[in-house]
């Protein structure tokens, strides 16, 4: 009690429910303590050795123990070891009242395992004052250990929401066609929810589209996007959408619900096993690399925009570029976390050491797996710090597959007999897009959705040649770097505010003969003409920014000529109904 006659309590709790061991095998050195703990309230409980010690703890579960020493049986060195390894992380803490006063006896006493010591014969208030300091860091330790039962608790719960969150997550946002037999991927998270994203799909016309997203940071609030991502990403492919439209509807949505800061960067590709490209927008990830075993790195293509979910929807460019492909060629796709990995040493993978596994003469078979064996060896071990996701494609027709929905049956049309004109002048060039509204009118009068991306891709370089290099006079060798394509634009902007007058017309004529189906584009410019034979190269053997839009639409095209001064081009896209 104290001076007053009020009950000590340790805490909340008074003495009269704190229980002491007394151990020692003097039954006076028992008596003595007995009574002077009995004046502070405590409960007492007497062991006489070691061994009785051990026992009386598992039956009593003490708060506090003094303990001898020398005692027959078992001394207290041994019997305090033994309590402590048994009761874990149930703090009990242990007094050692001992007559031996040598450095290396009293370091042993904490050794075993003893939380404090006191030489006999000992001071009384010292004794009161050990008790109540331990007393009171027991109870801290219970309050610290029922409050980490609570948090491993919540972290169990919320690990199961996150598990059943995940399961629902990954059946939302499902693999689609990543199973395909020209694919190879992984996905290396760094937590439950992944912000990276892959998705993969056939179109009606059996183009396999694939998307790779890389969100902004980490974890759930990273992969929330995903949801909407891959609800427009699928619906639209099986609805026969081109990357144009889905990419533009994607960053529609992505710019309206994500908060400042939070945006995708992605690559969206689609091979075409019949056309044998490979058409693809990208914003904000590493290059897309094209191998072949006889070649080694046969192309790198460079991401020419900002990642989706920045620019609102009329800043937004959704402009696609196509590329030829050769059979066996790789389409390799990748986040920047497999570059940016780091090693122990803090170093990073880097695009060097990514190169270098494509080396040409490389197994194509095994080629996946080195890179990842590779990177798995440079990490040496050390912790993931970022999502990773690495794809391989393999361009080989003969995987293909072919979906034909209702759907797409019902929207295609028989091919018929149409045209139709569009002039635009110098006031309309400066502020009206006419590629979206001549495709999507193509699309509506004839219905061959599976057609889209290429006949965007036809319009959109011939009328880019007319406007850019017909009426505002700019050389495409600018884009030979990344600073000159920048000057490229800046010098189309400003030519283009200052145009005070000119024209394009463009006439679409759609002709059938049975089941072929010919629309031809003719598109003509007010401009000077310019010598389109000298700009023809070999898309095979240009890897630069600019160049390919003759060799590309000729691809597409059974025909393309000019005519007059060479601001005059026609071309002729041919389809059959059988094979769409």
């Amino acid at each position: 009690m104290t001076a007053d006659g009020s009950i000590e309590t340790v805490g909340d709790i008074p003495n009269s429910d704190i229980t002491v061991l007394v151990v020692d095998d003097d039954r006076t050195n028992r008596l003595v303590l007995n009574a002077l703990l009995g004046k502070e309230n405590y409960c007492v409980i007497e062991a006489c050795n070691g061994r009785e010690a051990v026992e009386r703890t598992a039956e009593e579960n003490p708060d506090l123990i003094l303990m001898d020493v020398m005692m027959p049986e078992m001394d207290g060195y041994e019997a305090t070891r033994q309590i402590k390894s048994r009761e874990g992380e149930n703090f009990i803490p242990v007094i050692f009242l001992t007559a031996l006063t040598d450095d290396a006896s009293l370091a042993e006493c904490v050794e075993s395992g003893g939380d404090d010591f006191l030489s006999k014969p000992f001071n009384r208030i010292i004794l009161q004052s050990k008790i109540r300091a331990l007393l009171r860091l027991k109870h801290a330790h219970s309050a610290q250990q029922q409050q980490k039962k609570v948090l491993l608790k919540h972290a169990k719960q919320v690990e199961q929401e996150q598990q059943v969150a995940k399961k629902l997550f990954s059946n939302i946002v499902h693999s689609g066609s990543l199973d395909a037999p020209n694919i190879k991927h992984v996905i290396s998270p760094m937590s439950i929810f992944n912000g990276d994203l892959l998705l993969a799909a056939y179109s009606p016309s059996g183009g396999l589209f694939i998307m790779l997203g890389d969100f902004t940071g980490h974890g759930l609030n990273a992969s929330i996007g995903a949801l909407p991502v891959s609800e427009i990403f699928y619906g639209m492919v099986a609805k026969g959408y081109s990357i144009g439209d889905i990419v533009s509807e994607i960053n529609t949505k992505l710019k309206k619900i994500l908060p400042t800061g939070l945006f995708c960067a992605s690559s969206v590709v689609e091979f075409d096993p019949k056309y044998q490209t490979i058409s693809i927008w990208s914003g904000g990830v590493p290059d897309t690399i094209i191998f072949h075993p006889d070649h080694g790195i046969r192309l790198k293509i460079t991401p020419k925009h900002v990642p989706i979910g920045i620019l609102g929807p009329t800043a937004f460019d959704r402009s696609v570029e196509m590329y030829p492909l050769v059979e066996g060629d790789r389409v390799i796709l990748y986040t920047d976390g497999v570059i940016e990995a780091e090693n122990p040493q803090r170093e990073m993978f880097g695009q060097t050491r990514l190169d270098h596994c494509f080396s040409q003469g490389s197994n194509p078979e095994t080629l996946f797996d080195i890179v990842l064996e590779d990177l798995s060896n440079f990490l040496a071990g050390s912790k993931q710090s970022d999502d990773t996701t690495l794809i391989e494609i393999w361009c080989d027709p003969n995987h293909s597959i072919v979906h034909h929905d209702d759907e797409t049956k019902a929207r295609s049309k028989p091919p018929m007999d149409w045209k139709m004109n569009l002039s635009l002048g110098a006031e309309a060039l400066k502020s009206v897009d006419p590629l979206p509204i001549l495709t999507q009118t193509v699309m509506e009068i004839q219905g061959i959705i599976e057609h889209r991306e290429r006949i965007y891709t036809v319009l959109a370089e011939l009328f880019s040649n007319a406007l850019d290099h017909g009426i505002l006079g700019l050389d495409s060798v600018l884009k030979q770097s990344a600073e000159g394509f920048a000057q490229y634009y800046m010098q189309r902007e400003q030519n283009l505010d200052n145009l005070k007058d000119g024209f394009v017309n463009i006439y679409l004529t759609h002709t059938c003969e049975g089941d072929l189906g010919c629309l031809r584009i003719f598109i003509e410019d007010s401009g000077p003409g310019f010598d389109f034979e000298n700009r023809k190269k070999c898309m095979q053997n240009n890897v630069g920014h600019s160049g390919r839009g003759i060799p590309l639409i000729e691809n597409l095209c059974s025909e393309i000529r000019y005519e007059g001064k060479g601001n005059q081009v026609v071309a002729l896209y041919e389809w059959d109904v059988k094979k769409s």
